[in-house]
């Protein structure tokens, strides 16, 4: 590139070209998709928002698990966990610990319910690590990972770090904090 003299400019399109490539370049290597806030789109939470918009509901959040549950707590209707039943949505806080669940303070993921068995335990769809997978709640028995029968009665919904509080929770059951009914058509 030549030198440009005092009252010479450079050409706008190679400032632009330059731009364009340093912002593809750091895209290539990830750094701008990171950012230090906290993290918006959720999978579990685009996951039940395109159903719900699949069986006719129009809405808006941003794409956050809490916006989902703020929506339907106040557009829809809560119910009690041992109430719920197909199509429910089931959300969960997935902080490490505190004295008790808070979709208000910790909504971090969400589900929907497929069905519950006679027991109260909860059969739900959910999308984690880039999956859909099916995944088991029981909120009669929040801390039991296996019935009697050897059945699968809470899923593991993280998992274990080595600074986890000692009161960390990492069961469904035990971070099951809201489910929401929509009213469909």
């Amino acid at each position: 590139m030549a030198l440009l003299l005092p009252d010479e400019h450079p050409p706008r399109l190679w400032g632009a070209l330059l731009a364009i490539l340093a912002v593809f370049g750091l895209a290539a290597l990830g750094c701008a998709t990171q950012h230090a806030g906290p993290q918006l789109a959720d999978e579990g939470a685009a996951f039940v928002a395109r159903d719900l918009r699949r069986e006719g509901l129009r809405f808006g959040t941003d794409g956050s698990t809490r916006a989902l549950w703020g929506y339907l707590r106040s557009s829809h209707q809560v119910v009690p966990a041992a109430g719920a039943r197909p199509g429910d949505v089931l959300f969960f806080d997935t902080r490490s610990g505190s004295a008790a669940p808070s979709c208000d303070e910790g909504a971090g993921h969400a589900g929907i319910v497929e069905a519950v068995s006679r027991d109260g335990r909860i059969t739900f769809a959910e999308a984690r690590g880039g999956r859909v997978r099916r995944s088991f709640a029981d909120p009669a028995r929040p801390t039991l990972r296996r019935d009697g029968r050897g059945d699968v009665a809470n899923s593991f919904l993280r998992a274990k770090r080595m600074d986890d509080p000692a009161n960390a929770r990492y069961f469904a059951g035990e971070m099951l904090c809201g489910v929401a009914r929509p009213r469909l058509r």
